[in-house]
């Protein structure tokens, strides 16, 4: 079955005419072959045969101009030329004796399938068409009565059947009706609930002179379960990266608490302090949701760019000097709400001038063959960058031409080099040129 907008299922009122056609046409081709070629069956009338041939062809080639938008409102006469042949068919192999005159039930359907009761009744005065077609052109006499009894009959069972399906269709359809409202519901709560999940993240780069942030989180669904998070603390800078297990909106949910635990350490030096907290949070208020979350938390002093560093089980963060070189901060230690008792480490590096953090989830080594070798690669692009910015965009890039599995983010913080600090003033010197030789 053909999918309608946006993936979905079609509703039965848009399933195209020459879908509902193609079954007709073919038992019609199907009953010409069989009675033409098998001995058993006959062909009584070959000029009534021609004559359903050529309405059922009519019918399927208006089928197909008729599943245009603009025209779909004319599709009805497809049925009524069915019915018409349906008789042209019963007449031409045997009359009343035909196999054929159930070939009818199809665009009694066909009507009775749509919305509203009146269709019933055209699909019975339909189905009354076709059984009445040999009386009309003469092959069986009105006056027999057991041809009129067996007419009548075989009305009763098209109406009978045609109210059947036009009441499970109109169910079906109120049932449908209802499903698409819910999801349309649910996925304008998913749309809230992402804009809230990007309004949390950070807008701008964080106010600390000498140094720069930038960040990015791709989720690959409508809410994650991956976060970023800097804010200014007294004399520097603390951020993080989080990975929470899996996705969707519970995994959103959940980044989001964790984010807003380790924010309420922000007064403490130790980044121990933040992950102890949130792990506290996962084995109390969160110890239903059996969920764990990787993390790196670091505070930056300013002056001197000391990094104290915790990391819970996430070890997807590098080091990246001036010089060009870099390393890994690994992880040894345990996820936060794996175990309650888990504990956690801080470590202490430098960002000299020009060196720069960047952590990221595992999600950006899905961007190249999802194994950790994909970590070098990573640091070639942060080695080539120029600034916290160049390598956010950079992971953005492959992120855009992805299907990406996984949820892409990427944090990086850097400390200003000597050159940047000096073409900052000299751009700075010559805006003072200027201004003081404007008129």
């Amino acid at each position: 079955m053909a999918l309608g907008p946006a993936g979905k299922l079609p509703g039965l009122d848009e399933i195209s005419p020459l879908l509902k056609q193609t079954p007709i046409a073919v038992l019609f081709v199907a009953s010409a072959i069989m009675s033409s070629s098998i001995s058993t069956l006959t062909v009584s009338n070959w000029p009534a045969l021609i004559g359903g041939g050529v309405l059922i062809s009519a019918a399927t080639l208006l089928a197909a101009v008729f599943g245009r938008p603009s025209l779909l409102r004319f599709a009805t006469i497809v049925p009524t030329l069915d019915f018409l042949a349906a008789g042209f068919l019963r007449h031409a192999t045997g009359e009343s004796h035909s196999i054929y005159a159930s070939l009818a039930i199809l665009p009694v359907l066909w009507f009775a399938a749509m919305e509203g009761r009146r269709y019933v009744l055209l699909g019975v005065l339909g189905a009354s068409v076709a059984i009445l077609v040999p009386f009309a052109l003469g092959a069986v006499h009105a006056d027999n009565p057991n041809e009129l009894l067996r007419g009548l009959y075989s009305t009763l069972v098209f109406a009978l059947t045609a109210g059947v399906v036009n009441e499970l269709a109109s169910r079906a359809r109120l049932r449908l009706g209802l499903a698409r409202a819910q999801a349309a519901a649910a996925a304008e709560e998913l749309h809230r609930a992402a804009r809230i999940q990007r309004f949390l993240l950070p807008k701008a780069s964080a106010p600390l002179p000498g140094y720069e942030t930038a960040g990015a989180c791709i989720p690959s669904k409508a809410v994650g379960g991956d976060f970023f998070d800097w804010y200014t603390i007294d004399g520097g800078l603390g951020f993080t990266l989080g990975d929470v297990m899996g996705k969707g909106a519970g995994a959103g949910m959940i980044a989001a608490t964790t984010r807003a635990v380790i924010r309420s350490a922000r007064n403490s030096e130790d980044p121990v302090k933040a992950l102890t907290l949130t792990s506290d949070c996962f084995a109390t208020e969160l110890s239903r949701a059996a969920s764990f979350a990787t993390l790196f938390h670091a505070r930056l002093r300013a002056a001197d760019g000391r990094v104290l560093f915790s990391d819970a089980g996430h070890g997807l963060t590098l080091l990246i000097r001036a010089n060009g070189t870099w390393e890994r901060l690994a992880s040894r230690e345990l996820p936060v709400g794996l175990l309650p008792e888990a504990t956690w480490t801080s470590f202490e590096v430098y960002l000299n001038p020009g060196d720069m953090i960047v952590s990221f989830s595992d999600g950006v080594l899905d961007l190249y063959d999802g194994t950790l070798a994909a970590i070098d690669e990573i640091a070639l692009l942060a080695t080539a960058a120029t600034s916290a910015k160049d390598v956010v965009d950079a992971v953005q890039k492959l992120a855009a031409g992805n299907t990406n599995p996984d949820d892409v983010t990427i944090l990086a913080v850097r400390r200003t080099g000597q050159q940047d600090a000096a073409r900052s003033a000299q751009e700075s010197n010559e805006l003072m040129a200027l201004s003081a030789s404007a008129p």
